[in-house]
């Protein structure tokens, strides 16, 4: 149930560009409560905030299991992720993941111009790794926002190569269809976002704001969800 993800955009067949008003300028949290199997087993939240004196956008994404769900799995990741506020792209990422008996701790250096990345593994000996990074190299919650950011349109196709902890997979995402979908936080128009192999599935919805809605992606154990419960703003 790994959420850690790295990807390279190439946008096509689409004409886009960032919206003159973005919907995150403020400090935001969202709220969602993970599903499986249609039993809650956890909470999420992504919080946004603009460091002082910077153009950067920090954003902590969380996830852990509930105390019932951690008996018999446990999860807790947490992500931050400081992304550039000129195009939205990350320059710094720090993964901290603990999955059952698995636990991972690493960190990422991006120089998005010079096409470069550091990744170092938090070992007995921190261990650094110097890779090659491909254009517009972004990770899951920094997509989110750079998405949001975006006016999307049905039928439009966004190409993708993955780096999670140095390996790179290309994957294409396509923005399907609109839907009405139902959350605890309401009832919405949604846009809805889907990766090729179908494993990874986002519900923006149709507004100005194109809020994640609804988040689904497929374990070996299953559907995984992670639905909106709540938006605070400052």
């Amino acid at each position: 149930m790994k959420i850690i993800l790295l990807l390279y955009i190439i946008i096509g067949f689409c004409t886009y560009g960032f919206a003159e008003d973005l919907p995150f300028k403020e400090k935001e949290i969202l709220s969602f409560s993970i599903e499986m199997f249609g039993m809650k087993i956890g909470n999420q939240t992504i919080a946004a905030r603009l460091l002082s004196g910077s153009q950067t956008l920090q954003l902590i994404s969380e996830t852990r299991t509930t105390l019932f769900a951690s008996r018999i799995y446990k999860l807790h990741n947490k992500i931050e992720t400081h992304i550039s506020m000129k195009n939205l792209l990350p320059v710094y990422i720090k993964n901290q993941i603990q999955e059952g008996k698995y636990s991972k701790n690493w960190t990422a250096e991006l120089d998005q111009r010079n096409h470069l990345g550091t990744i170092t593994l938090a070992r007995l000996g921190d261990e650094r790794k110097r890779i090659t990074i491909p254009t517009n190299t972004i990770n899951i919650p920094a997509l989110i926002y750079y998405l949001r950011a975006i006016k999307l349109n049905p039928h439009c196709s966004f190409s993708f190569a993955l780096l999670s902890e140095g390996n790179i997979e290309e994957i294409t995402v396509r923005v399907e269809k609109q839907e009405m979908v139902r959350v605890p936080y309401g009832d919405f128009f949604t846009l809805k976002v889907i990766e090729s192999s179908g494993v990874v599935v986002i519900w923006f919805t149709n507004d100005e704001n194109q809020l994640p809605l609804k988040i689904a992606r497929q374990t070996n154990a299953g559907w995984l969800k992670a639905e909106l419960v709540g938006v605070k703003r400052d």
